[in-house]
């Protein structure tokens, strides 16, 4: 030990340095605790249904068939037009009210482009036919409107080069003094078109006949234009010759009757 007076410093010696990683931490920067699991919500279950199909995708009918609406877009006065393809065959079908107890008649007057000309109707028995000439049909005479299934016409839109113009008209035989209480109207329809509808509900007093609509082929199909133009009877001129004369189908026509109806009820016992 030393004598001398002088002061000394106290020396700290430092121990042994710690192994790595068990340093003691500063509390002051301490690491935040680290944050919770995230929990993943479960999947939905799977579906057990059907597989939803895009807006687009329509479903195929069993045969081929395409449904058709309800209730076709009707041609009015200010839409009095309708387009339908050349493929298949054009119908003109026309119902009224079963209850009224009138005979209609739903016929047809086409000019080929030979310069001929023909009417397809009940009357006097000119149904005309679907495969050969006229290329025009009626499928049967509804006397009472009772079929569910009215008055059809059917047009051959393969052979619409033969067919210059064909005007579609309606005329009351018998049972009714005129339309306006008769509910008729007539739907036209062809494969793959939506069709049209046209209303005879706008019947002026005493129309006894109505030109339905105008069909004109072209080569890529049938334009089919609104008409409802209204006839009243005139006793010196049968209805047929009043429309042809306001067309210009050029026909010569003389007066045909059917045969009288048995009274409604033995219709009745005989169709229950």
């Amino acid at each position: 030990m030393s004598t001398d007076d002088r002061k000394r410093g106290v020396i700290r010696l430092r121990g042994p340095r710690p192994p790595a990683g068990t340093e003691p931490r500063d509390p002051a920067r301490a690491e935040p605790p680290p944050p919770p699991a995230r929990t993943e919500p479960p999947p939905p279950p799977a579906r057990t249904g059907p597989p939803r199909l895009p807006a687009t995708v329509r479903t195929p009918v069993p045969g081929g068939a395409e449904p058709s609406p309800q209730h076709p877009p009707l041609l009015t006065g200010r839409a009095p037009r309708a387009r339908f393809g050349g493929r298949g065959t054009l119908q003109a079908n026309l119902n009224w009210l079963p209850d009224a107890g009138a005979d209609l008649n739903l016929c047809c007057l086409v000019a080929f482009r030979d310069g001929t000309a023909r009417v397809v109707q009940a009357l006097a028995d000119d149904y005309g036919s679907l495969t050969e000439w006229p290329y025009i049909s009626l499928d049967h005479d509804d006397r009472t409107g009772d079929s569910s299934d009215g008055e059809t016409l059917r047009v051959d839109l393969a052979r619409g080069a033969l067919f210059e113009r064909l005007l579609f008209f309606v005329y009351i035989y018998e049972g009714a003094a005129d339309f306006r209480r008769l509910g008729a109207s007539v739907t036209v329809t062809a494969p793959g078109d939506p069709g049209c509808r046209i209303l005879l509900d706008d019947s002026p007093q005493s129309a006894v006949a109505c030109a339905i609509a105008l069909v004109t082929p072209d080569t890529e199909g049938v334009t089919v234009c609104r008409e409802v133009r209204w006839f009243t009877g005139r006793p010196d001129v049968i209805i047929h010759e009043q429309v042809d004369r306001a067309y210009g189908f050029g026909m010569d026509w003389f007066p045909a009757s059917k045969p009288p109806l048995p009274p409604r009820d033995a219709r009745r016992r005989r169709h229950p």
